[in-house]
């Protein structure tokens, strides 16, 4: 089926003429080096390179309409190394983001691997549904998904989204279980104005896979495919403070009911205090629970996240976030400098995490940052 999207994509190509004078073409890319060392014993370090080189080209199509594509490629490399002997090592390339997008001024239609984001949380995010995107990580790098996207916008702001995906092999977001191979997923979201911010509404629709590759088993699996229903609640307001909320309720028919119903919630605030260059304080409050019903839960979560950044100059800038986990009474700290120099950005990170870590579980960092360590990171976006 991804075959099905480089022909349609390569079909909104044709539509371009050639001839007319404001296409533009740009390459681009960014250049990071990574180097982890553990406080641990015995001692382990993680180095690492990528390169994502970045392709854009548009061009109009009318007075109103426009035609726009980019692709982009992840290429990785990385080796692990544990004392005295142990060397452990990865090499990978794959595609980043390949879409077309189709757009006039208030409407998009956007085909192709892409990155589906939304919501109003920041650090604990309950409508994490189609990325990875860790608060931790300075590059915010996430998987895409293939899907189709549109988007319209109202002229008081009020814009809706309406999405399908393509499943894939591996889980998204907060998922435990991945999707029927051979059915697409739906969804969709309307956003309005509310006083001084915007609230907004989302729902998505799959079904469960019977071969789950993550290696979770359960026999009603073997009988039907599993339908999942989620919803989702967000708002975000300027009084001063920023304050949000955002909730998610995820139900999955499953016949035992033991993991029926998932509903997640976040409450937060942010502040900039007129303190010397502006220190920006922010909170997240975020809750979880897992159930037979919605009225009760077998299983549960509570965290609690403080960040303060401030910067220090034009070039300088000091970051740290702490998380509480009030379950199992853990501790996560995080410590970032940060120095900008045109093109380039270097980075110096230091944390002090459980071994275990409960946080972030589908990101692939979550190995990485647990237990006490220094992380240094070179950028270079050309």
């Amino acid at each position: 089926m991804k075959g099905k999207t480089f022909f349609i994509l390569l079909f909104l190509f044709s539509l371009v003429k050639p001839d007319l004078p404001a296409q533009s073409f740009s390459f681009a890319g960014q250049v990071s080096a990574m180097h982890l060392s553990k406080i641990a014993k015995p001692w382990q370090s993680v180095t690492a390179i990528r390169y994502i080189p970045e392709i854009k080209w548009n061009a109009p199509l009318s007075k109103t309409w426009k035609f726009d594509m980019e692709a982009s490629a992840n290429a990785f490399s990385q080796l692990g190394f544990t004392m005295p002997d142990s060397l452990s090592g990865e090499v990978a390339l794959k595609p980043y983001r390949i879409w077309g997008r189709l757009a006039s001024e208030r409407f998009e239609l956007r085909l192709g691997l892409q990155k589906i984001s939304f919501g109003s949380a920041t650090m604990l995010r309950p409508l994490m549904w189609f990325d990875h995107i860790d608060p931790r990580d300075p590059l915010q790098l996430t998987d895409g998904v293939y899907a189709a996207l549109g988007r319209y916008f109202f002229q008081n702001n009020a814009n809706i989204w309406l999405w399908g995906i393509l499943p894939s092999k591996t889980v998204k977001g907060w998922e435990m279980l991945t999707t029927d191979r051979k059915r697409p997923e739906f969804g969709g979201r309307f956003q309005v104005p509310a006083g001084k911010g915007e609230l907004a509404v989302s729902g998505h629709f799959r079904y469960v896979g019977s071969d789950q590759s993550n290696g979770f088993y359960h026999p009603d699996f073997q009988a039907q495919r599993v339908p999942e229903y989620r919803i989702g609640l967000d708002g975000k307001w300027d009084i001063g403070p920023g304050i949000w909320f955002e909730g998610s309720y995820t139900y999955i028919n499953l016949p035992s009911q033991l993991m029926n119903h998932t509903r997640m919630l976040t409450v937060g605030a942010d502040y900039t205090f007129g303190l010397g260059n502006g220190l920006t304080l922010m909170s997240e409050q975020f809750f979880y629970l897992l159930g037979p019903s919605f009225l009760e839960y077998i299983s549960g979560a509570s965290f609690s996240s403080v960040s303060l950044s401030y910067p220090l100059s034009l070039t300088h800038s000091l970051s740290g976030m702490v998380f509480y986990n009030w379950t199992g009474k853990s501790w996560y700290r995080f410590i970032n400098w940060r120095m900008n120099l045109n093109k380039i950005s270097l980075y110096l990170i230091a944390f002090w995490n459980p071994d275990s870590f409960d946080l972030y579980m589908n990101t692939g960092n979550s190995n990485l940052m647990g237990g006490k360590g220094i992380q240094l990171l070179f950028v270079w976006n050309h």
